[in-house]
């Protein structure tokens, strides 16, 4: 029978970079859940864009795969429920941080009658915290169009 390694052993199994983003992370979930909540989508990533970016670094795709797997981790063991757009958020802005480019992108998709909905973060059109087919399985909106487009002057 073999064992399963421990949890702080698959911690130090991750590089640097990765335990750092998965602290980082596990602590801003909850309060990205509560920005979500309290102030909505648009009004949020509205915040969220504007803090102020790192002096932009060079990361490999496999190195920003890397932080979308580090965000999913984390969510995995928050008590705090972290729903795809919570954690997107949350990795769209680290990537900002860091001064990688990156889109949120939402999706919708009708299953059996039902219309399911998911939010994921694409780098150069190539999804960074899901599956590479993601967005063959749903249709995205693109970009988010501003509540204000839809006002009467």
């Amino acid at each position: 029978m073999t064992t399963r390694p421990s949890r702080i052993t698959q911690f130090h199994a991750l590089s640097a970079m990765q335990q750092r983003t998965l602290l980082m992370a596990w602590m801003g979930l909850p309060l990205f859940w509560l920005g979500l909540r309290v102030l909505g989508l648009l009004r949020f990533q509205d915040r969220l864009l504007k803090t102020p970016a790192k002096s932009a670094r060079a990361l490999a795709l496999a190195d920003i795969r890397a932080l979308g797997e580090a965000v999913n981790i984390a969510a995995r063991h928050t008590p705090f429920p972290a729903a795809c757009l919570t954690r997107s958020l949350l990795l769209g802005w680290l990537l900002q941080r860091q001064g990688v480019k990156s889109e949120l992108r939402i999706g919708v998709r009708l299953t059996q009658g039902s219309l399911d909905a998911h939010a994921w973060v694409e780098c150069e059109g190539i999804p960074v915290n899901d599956r590479h087919d993601v967005s063959a399985q749903f249709a995205s909106f693109g970009d988010l169009i501003p509540l204000k487009a839809f006002q009467t002057p």
